[in-house]
């Protein structure tokens, strides 16, 4: 869908301490594995800390790129895609975000999303077209808040091909421009695959007490077992392909006018099957080299990605960046972004990195 008043206000990030995998128990094996070369570890927070410190920054950087008094939100989107990251059961992480924020009391709604990894980016779809259809809303604020841990998830040896990292991000979205443009958006859904993080699994009694270790890897062997990885594959790469290509169109652009495309932060080899060969593209222009320091962070990666370059001034106005979800179930979001405005001063907003993110020939850009 093409979208012709869609803005991004704000936008920010917050993670933990860069480990590097070395140092780390199993780093040695999974740096092979998968390339990864740190992990946020962010000790003695949790996911809703990380998402209320994504969210003061990004509106501060709502507040750096406008002009004039800064809206309150009328709608709140948190996500968080696993148990250790939401704290405690039956209450409300989308609330207590909002109030550590600040924000008042006053109409719409605060509440949580879904789409595991794909929440964020998925959750720009969803705001884009419920401003859409609602003249009465302004503003969206979206967060998200992740915290891995062992003996539950250990952040390096939990799944295949993915050493997951501890942050938070926010981003704000709205009818007046700041930062950038939201062009267009694509979702696509394919719950065939809903059983690959299921296995032969069975459902939790409502009684259970301890949820006990999270066995991912065990999950998806007993799928592909009877599938064969390949058929993951196929239908990943149509999914991917069918956002893609239709956001390109209604944004009236190719893929190679696309500066940036910020993907999931796996592991090399996975990146390369589920995202770059399905489009066709190398892995420079993404920001593999930055994610393989912070690790895969849920459905916060592209959001981290996206104040990365905008605080450090990698993007300029008119360049075109392309953000791509990918989230367990299956589904997939690709939005597309024009960059408006880079003020000044964001610069002290920018997530960590450790060592450089970029090719030599790039960083001359």
């Amino acid at each position: 869908m093409r979208w012709k008043n869609l803005h991004l206000r704000g936008v920010g990030a917050a993670l933990g301490d860069l480990v590097a995998v070395d140092n780390l128990e199993t780093g040695l094996t999974l740096r092979g594995a998968t390339s990864q070369r740190a992990v946020s570890i962010a000790s003695g927070s949790t996911g809703m800390d990380l998402a209320v410190r994504a969210g003061r920054n990004a509106l501060a950087s709502m507040a750096i790129a406008s002009t004039g008094p800064l809206p309150v939100p009328d709608l709140h989107f948190h996500a968080a895609i696993w148990r250790g990251s939401r704290g405690i059961d039956f209450w409300s992480r989308a609330a207590y975000v909002r109030s550590r924020l600040g924000l008042p009391a006053g109409r719409g709604i605060a509440t949580e999303l879904n789409a595991m990894s794909n929440s964020l980016v998925g959750g720009i779809d969803i705001s884009a077209r419920v401003l859409a259809g609602s003249p009465d809303l302004d503003t969206v604020l979206l967060t998200g808040g992740e915290t891995f841990g062992p003996p539950a998830f250990d952040h390096l040896t939990a799944d295949h091909g993915i050493a997951y990292g501890d942050g938070g991000s926010a981003l704000i979205l709205g009818r007046h421009p700041g930062l950038a443009r939201i062009l267009a958006t694509s979702s696509y859904t394919d719950p065939t695959l809903e059983q690959l993080h299921r296995g032969n699994h069975r459902f939790l009694p409502a009684g259970t007490t301890e949820p006990g270790i999270e066995r991912i890897r065990e999950r998806k062997r007993q799928y592909t077992d009877v599938v064969g990885a390949d058929s993951v594959t196929r239908r990943n790469h149509e999914g991917v392909r069918a956002v893609m290509d239709e956001a390109l169109r209604d944004a009236g652009l190719q893929l190679d006018q696309l500066r940036w495309i910020l993907l999931p932060h796996y592991g090399r080899h996975l990146l390369d099957t589920h995202c770059l060969q399905p489009l066709g593209i190398t892995a420079e222009r993404t920001l593999c080299h930055a994610g393989d320091q912070w690790g895969h962070i849920g459905p916060n990666d592209q959001i981290v990605g996206l104040t990365h370059l905008i605080t450090r001034g990698a993007v300029v106005p008119g360049d075109h960046v392309t953000l791509l979800g990918i989230g367990i179930g299956m589904t997939w979001t690709a939005a597309i972004l024009r960059i408006d405005a880079v003020p000044p001063g964001l610069c002290a907003l920018a997530p960590p990195l450790r060592w450089p993110w970029r090719a030599p020939a790039d960083a001359q850009r």
